[in-house]
């Protein structure tokens, strides 16, 4: 049995972890507290301001309970690195010991990253096809515009494996559907969405580009997705199928080989309004084949076809009678209630081309209506659409057939035209870029600035690593924390606590058990004239000990383990404020070593990582 892990469950993956940066808890509870006061007014229950914030904080410990929320951090430790760190249970609690300090990371500090591929001319891009897996196919590409910003575009139609010369671009996208046809090259790409240049300077890597968000894709070309058919495509067909159909010359061109152009191409000569019914017209189409091509002579050879009209609008050929004796004229007749004056309005061109019938979705669902290309040799090349329908899950696709080709041999044989629907990802093109882009990487980022309060401008970190779910000693969750003990000493006593020395105090414990010594090691001393004192910032400070500093005396040494010179220095309780963050608190899902930093002022660290399932 075939084991396959899909990147429905590797993007699912990426969309839980991106989801639980979402704080709502908070959201939920107002909203509650304000409908709760509404609805006490409106209603007249007589609850008092008390009894209403008791009934929200029920809803609030329910919400605890039930729907705990995730905080996440970047922290920075340790001031040196003595090893490269190996994933092992000591290390992730060395770090957790070691913490400096750390930023919270919130929902704007994180996106959905998918590949940067630039468009380049040459290459032959993959369209979509849903019966292939989507996460294999080289089918989006990258586009930049003159502001820097990224057009993301999706190729739904190569024009049978050609090569792409053409960059796509907004220029002439349909607002509609958000589609771009390019004629000279035959591709047809969906413009996703776009990466603004600000948030690509934040978040982009050397191969990947972040999703935008809160949107998570273009807001209109959301709006306007609709699950229709992709494309046809020509599984089997046999060549000159429609060699009788070939009413224009099939001029070959540069960009046109086959003489597709024209080999369908009629000219409207006269149209006549049936006397008793306004919306059937009796046409005069004029050809001019090519040579060699011949008409089907009987009535009616032509009926079941299409009238291909320049802006978009197929009729049915609903009769054809036999051509003039010369053999340049067809008479159809077509179903429309456009008068005969808007009917050849505005110089529009005109086709008569094979019809494709395609299978209805839903009863509420529009149609799709398709026609079929041939070139000048009458063989069926393409599968083009009017309309290509709405709220389709599956569909087939037949080719119709005139009377003067259905009773030809060459559709008698075991080669007879057979067609594939391909359907569009489940709610359209551009609906869901997540999935559509099988999008299972993430990227998180904060910055450690020196201009931050919080943030350390002096000594080294040498780790950093994200976290889920710290605890801090005052049951806060800070946005922002510096996790040093800080002991204030009276004067200036800067050139004495240096930094890398140790500040240490022994601690006699109960009689029989001997001392402790609590020490940590000093980061940065920093002292204020105007208050005539010296704040000692400590780092490594939780260790083998259980206490922590007490009214007495502190002894600043090289070592923890040099012996105590000179009085030392007095210290109490009011003099010593300790880190917020509780050691070894929060699961550790990620962290790297590096070569020490320095922290200064002017200084600011991007810390950015990419997760990729």
């Amino acid at each position: 049995m075939a084991k396959i892990i899909t990147e429905n469950f590797k993007v699912e993956t990426t969309k839980e972890l991106f989801g639980s940066f979402v704080s709502t808890n908070t959201t939920l509870s107002s909203n509650f507290a304000s409908s709760l006061g509404a609805y006490n007014t409106s209603n007249t229950l007589s609850l008092s301001s008390g009894n209403q914030s008791a009934i929200v904080g029920f809803v609030d410990s329910q919400m605890a309970t039930l729907n705990p929320e995730s905080d996440y951090y970047i922290m920075g430790s340790s001031i040196d690195k003595p090893n490269n760190i190996l994933n092992t249970q000591f290390e992730k609690r060395e770090f957790e010991r070691r913490v400096i300090f750390g930023n919270k990371i919130t929902v704007n500090d994180i996106r959905y990253m998918f590949k940067l591929n630039p468009w380049s001319t040459g290459i032959i891009y993959d369209d979509f096809d849903d019966t292939q897996d989507a996460s294999l196919l080289n089918m989006f590409v990258t586009v930049v515009n003159s502001e820097g910003d990224y057009y993301v575009f999706k190729c739904l139609d190569n024009n049978d494996g050609s090569v792409s010369t053409v960059t796509p671009s907004l220029n002439e996208i349909d607002t509609s559907t958000y589609e771009l046809i390019i004629a000279s090259d035959g591709y047809v790409w969906k413009y996703m969405f776009s990466v603004a240049q600000a948030d690509a300077q934040v978040f982009a890597t050397t191969d990947s580009l972040p999703l935008p968000y809160p949107a998570l894709g273009n807001t209109l070309v959301k709006a306007g997705a609709s699950e229709n058919i992709s494309q046809i495509l020509i599984t089997n067909t046999p060549s000159g199928l429609f060699s009788k159909c070939v009413f224009g010359p099939g001029t070959v061109t540069v960009s046109d080989p086959s003489g597709t152009a024209s080999a369908s191409t009629v000219e409207v000569e006269s149209i006549v309004q049936d006397a008793t019914l306004t919306t059937k017209k009796s046409i005069s189409v004029k050809i001019s084949p090519k040579s060699g091509a011949f008409l089907d002579t009987s009535n009616n050879s032509y009926a079941d076809l299409y009238l291909w009209r320049s802006d978009g609008k197929v009729y049915d050929v609903l009769t054809s009678i036999q051509p003039n004796a010369a053999g340049q004229y067809i008479n159809i007749t077509v179903s429309t209630a456009d008068t005969v004056a808007s009917f050849t309005d505005g110089g529009k061109t005109y086709k008569l081309l094979p019809k494709i019938r395609v299978s209805r979705s839903t009863s509420s669902g529009t149609p799709c209506i398709a026609y079929g290309v041939i070139d000048r040799f009458g063989t069926l090349t393409k599968v083009s659409f009017n309309n290509k329908g709405s709220e389709y899950k599956f569909a087939s696709a037949k080719l119709v057939l005139p009377t003067g080709v259905a009773t030809t041999a060459l559709n008698q044989s075991l080669t007879a035209t057979a067609l594939r629907c391909v359907i569009s990802p489940t709610g359209g093109h551009g609906s869901n870029s997540i999935a559509e882009m099988s999008m299972s990487r993430l990227g998180v980022i904060t910055n450690f600035s020196g201009e931050d309060v919080l943030i350390p401008d002096a000594n080294y970190y040498t780790k950093v690593a994200l976290l889920k779910n710290p605890t801090f000693r005052d049951a806060t969750k800070p946005v922002q924390f510096d996790n040093r003990t800080i002991i204030t000493l009276s004067g200036n006593v800067t050139s004495t606590a240096t930094a890398g020395k140790y500040v240490t105090q022994t601690i006699a414990l109960n009689a029989g058990a001997g001392n402790e010594q609590v020490s940590g090691r000093i980061h940065q001393s920093v002292y204020s004239a105007s208050a005539n004192n010296t704040k000692v910032y400590l780092v490594d400070y939780s260790g083998d000990f259980q206490n922590s500093f007490q009214t007495g005396k502190i002894f600043i040494k090289t070592s923890p383990d040099s012996a105590n010179t000179g009085a030392g220095i007095d210290i109490n309780n009011s003099n010593v404020v300790y880190g917020n963050y509780s050691p070894y608190s929060g699961d550790i899902l990620h962290f790297v070593d590096f070569d020490p930093i320095q922290r200064q002022t002017d200084r600011k660290e991007k810390i950015k990582f990419i997760f990729d399932f």
